[in-house]
């Protein structure tokens, strides 16, 4: 048994799913990942630059330190201004089982400023990888990577596209679908997926969008040490592999039939929410802000 098919099989699901062969070997990041060994940040770069390309190389990566901005759809490249990436390592587009990995960021904010007022800046840690067929657009936020006030997901969606989930996934994942594709959220957020993830992978939320699967952390994830490879590793190989192969493959629908795989162009959208909590915690502050000022400073000053 091939390692792709020994990690479907960990999940009870079909082995066929995975189209990429046994033959592959899918743990190869996390075998050179041992002698990627960027824990120091004092070592000679020279010491590290030689690192580094010996770990591209056994892995079969390409590794760019200031690429372009990536070709991806997604919630996180639809956000802010003066987006930037950067420490990308992909592997070929021509290998079976494609994905990339890098770190995104964006401004917030006022883009009129002081010159000595520094802008804000969101950084993220995405991991995209490459299924066969266009898949509608589904997000799932992760509860647990949540702030006490909001999501760490910057975007909220409309509330009746929410999925309703089985048992305690509820409480540990909100899964938002297009009308007409909750079926396909279920099938590819199937309840293995949902475990793994909640064990593997509970910095990540997740979003299908377009030909992608993209896993993304609000953190820059420090790709200089070996712990966060075996990490990213079992994520690529093991949940990620999985959903690849669900997405990939033939859904049925209730007559036994096969379903269509043709995503329409309300499937490839999520609605957002008009009013979102980051509002109302802003109109909430301005507001005790104005009376804070009308009781200490305004004509309610007398009544004190």
């Amino acid at each position: 048994m091939g390692i792709a098919e020994a990690m479907v099989d960990s999940f009870n699901l079909d082995a066929s799913y995975l189209n990429i062969g046994s033959g592959i070997f899918l743990g190869g990041v996390l075998a050179a990942a041992i002698g990627f060994l960027l824990q120091t940040r004092d070592e000679d770069p020279q010491v590290i630059a030689a690192q580094l390309a010996r770990f591209v190389q056994r892995n079969g990566l390409s590794h760019n330190e200031e690429p372009k901005l990536p070709k991806l759809q997604g919630t996180i490249f639809e956000q802010g201004y003066h987006p930037r990436s950067w420490r990308r390592f992909r592997n070929s587009p021509a290998h079976p089982f494609p994905f990339e990995i890098a770190h995104y960021s964006y401004q917030t904010g006022s883009q009129v400023r002081d010159h000595d007022e520094r802008p804000s800046v969101t950084s993220w840690t995405y991991v995209a990888l490459t299924a066969d067929r266009t898949l509608p657009r589904i997000l799932l936020d992760a509860k647990a990577n949540d702030n006490w006030f909001a999501s760490s997901v910057p975007a909220s969606m409309a509330k009746s596209q929410l999925l309703s989930l089985d048992g305690e996934h509820g409480s540990d994942f909100k899964v938002y679908a297009p009308e007409g594709y909750e079926q396909e959220a279920q099938r590819i957020f199937a309840p293995e997926v949902l475990e793994r993830l909640k064990r593997d992978a509970p910095e990540f939320d997740v979003e299908t969008v377009d030909d992608q699967i993209i896993f993304f952390a609000r953190k820059e994830l420090d790709l200089g040490r070996a712990q966060t490879w075996e990490q990213l590793s079992d994520l690529v190989f093991g949940v990620g592999a999985t959903m690849v192969g669900l997405a990939d493959s033939q859904p049925a629908d209730r007559f036994g039939k096969n379903a269509s795989r043709e995503v329409t162009p309300a499937g490839s959208t999520l609605r957002k929410r008009r009013i979102t909590p980051a509002l109302l915690w802003t109109v909430g502050a301005v507001a005790i802000l104005v009376l804070a000022r009308l009781l200490f400073t305004g004509p309610l000053e007398g009544m004190l």
